[in-house]
């Protein structure tokens, strides 16, 4: 491991880093802390909280959808991300 990725595992980025590399909106990302389903939070200092990379890089990968374990599922979310055609 270099010294880069030793960085990495403990890096902490703010909650719009987190949301924009989660690829999700604040909205959704606010719903999804609301119910306790987002990475944990590290605290800086006082007044400042953030995200480390490593957790949520454990969070995107727990969200994974594997077409063996869950076909129908995931049928049915990608039926749902398409846009309407008309």
């Amino acid at each position: 491991m270099s010294g880069n990725d030793d960085l990495d595992s403990i890096r902490v980025v703010s909650k719009s880093v987190a949301i924009k590399a989660a690829g999700v909106s604040s909205r959704t990302w606010d719903r999804l802390e609301a119910i306790g389903d987002t990475p944990p939070l590290t605290q800086l200092s006082s007044n400042r909280f953030g995200y480390r990379i490593v957790d949520l890089k454990a969070w995107l990968d727990r969200r994974r959808i594997r077409r063996e374990d869950d076909h129908g599922r995931r049928t049915r979310l990608i039926k749902r991300m398409q846009p309407n055609s008309a």
